[in-house]
């Protein structure tokens, strides 16, 4: 399932792109979920927001009252979570070279047909349906979240959870606890993740030191380190470490 924001103050771009999307979603057999905003400052209170839920992408209009278009994306740009896919829509081509600043996949002129819509979006799904292993989605609580992989911290099993296959997924501005197993996510993670004790998994690009039986991590969290693969774990991460540097 994709994760989409329409972002607009005219009431009709909502129904009309509602409506595209739901033809597409039927003659492509995939499933989108929309969350609409009418403003920016809307849309900057949910990226702001604790319960805040990661977009794959964005349809937004420029010229709205308040916060335009442009200045929103800046915003969002600026945040941890910015790498969400912007589609641009504007009734003026004017904006074209200024959206490039704030790395937009596509610019869309009003009045948008589904003739258009579909042809971009297809782009898109492309686009994201490429770009799909770099994310992860890790579902807890509050829904489906969308994490990049490269922002993960490490991965632990809950210590006396009343839940069975409980773990916690740190990352580099928030915490997850979701259902699983560190078996199967040491399967499914390679490189630069690295099992450094039975119950957990680390990401090496945020490791900042040893001590005699643990790893100290970039948010000053320390994890145990299985003490018979210590060696085996120091070799693998300076090797990790030297490939980085090789030009």
């Amino acid at each position: 399932m994709l994760f989409g924001g329409v972002c607009d103050d005219d009431k009709e771009i909502h129904e009309d792109l509602s409506q595209f999307f739901r033809d597409f979603e039927k003659i492509n057999d995939c499933k989108i979920q929309l969350t609409h905003f009418s403003s920016g400052e809307e849309l900057l209170e949910h990226y702001l927001s604790k319960n805040c839920k990661n977009f794959h992408f964005l349809f937004l209009d420029i010229e709205m009252s308040g916060i335009n278009g442009l200045e929103t994306a800046k915003q969002i740009r600026s945040l941890p979570n910015k790498d969400v896919t912007i589609l641009f829509l504007s009734s003026y081509p004017d904006y074209v070279m200024e959206s490039f600043d704030v790395l937009t996949f596509q610019y869309l002129l009003k009045p948008l047909t589904y003739d258009v819509f579909e042809s971009k979006m297809m782009r898109l799904y492309d686009h994201l349906s490429s770009t799909a292993k770099h994310v992860m989605f890790l579902k807890d609580e509050r829904g489906q979240n969308i994490v990049p992989v490269s922002e993960i911290i490490a991965i632990s099993k809950l210590k006396h959870s009343l839940v069975q296959n409980k773990l916690q997924v740190v990352t580099t501005d928030q915490e997850f606890l979701i259902t699983g197993t560190i078996s199967s996510y040491s399967e499914k993670l390679g490189m630069p993740f690295l099992l450094v004790y039975r119950s957990v998994i680390v990401n090496m690009d945020y490791i900042r030191g040893f001590t005699a039986n643990s790893v100290i991590m970039s948010n000053h969290q320390d994890f145990p380190i299985s003490r018979t693969q210590m060696k085996q774990i120091k070799d693998t991460y300076a090797q990790y470490m030297a490939g980085k540097f090789i030009i």
